[in-house]
């Protein structure tokens, strides 16, 4: 088990937050909607917090997965690399780390599924009264692209925490302490092409309108 997360998180830093399934719909016609309205300001404030926790705390750096890419490619940035350097600065032991590390990931978690629910109230199927806007579908996507660095931040951690003090992960399993990250990051997935697909209907609703 420990072996397939080790495994997965190469191939994973591969693609650094393929979470991010949907691309922003391009806005085609005319912003209109000035007001945002209460469900809306609420994920963007909710939007907005997450992000900025993310860096804050050296979880992310909200970069595109281009621009990581190339910086790992270029020999010039490692996953989690700041991250880890915090961590580790004033000599922790192992099982500190992997406190500071669990915790962590609860903590990322935990934003992550009250973003989610803010965002899912914007979905037709959860009785929205309105589609989302192209900022609604922009602002979850950036959500993903920090919560997708975080979630590699945390499995390189104990990745080299494993590499330093081989008996560290013995009474942990990586997998199973990032199971709640992995699970808030699949809905979040599944919510941002829900909203990208309600933001797209009503686009296209508008584009088949008749011209007088």
């Amino acid at each position: 088990m420990l072996r397939r997360f080790f495994v997965g998180l190469a191939v994973g830093s591969a693609f650094l937050s393929s979470g991010c399934a949907t691309v922003a719909v391009l806005e085609t016609v005319a912003e209109t909607e000035i007001q945002l309205s209460k469900p809306q300001s609420e994920l963007h404030k909710a939007t907005a917090a997450f992000c900025e926790t993310s860096r804050d705390s050296r979880w992310a750096s909200g970069e595109s997965n281009f621009s990581t890419l190339m910086k790992i490619w270029g020999g010039t940035n490692e996953i989690g690399e700041e991250y880890w350097t915090h961590l580790t600065a004033f000599e922790p032991t192992s099982s500190e780390i992997v406190e500071q590390v669990s915790f962590d990931v609860t903590r990322a978690a935990g934003h992550l599924n009250d973003v989610n629910a803010l965002a899912q109230a914007l979905l037709p199927s959860h009785g929205a009264d309105r589609k989302p806007r192209n900022a609604d579908v922009r602002e979850f996507e950036r959500v993903l692209i920090h919560a997708g660095q975080a979630r590699e931040t945390f499995a390189a951690s104990f990745l080299k925490l494993k590499q330093t003090d081989r008996a560290a992960l013995e009474d942990i399993n990586p997998v199973e302490v990032l199971k709640p990250l992995d699970e808030s990051l699949e809905l979040a997935r599944l919510i941002a092409d829900g909203l990208a697909a309600a933001r797209m209907s009503e686009v296209l609703a508008l584009l088949e309108e008749p011209t007088s």
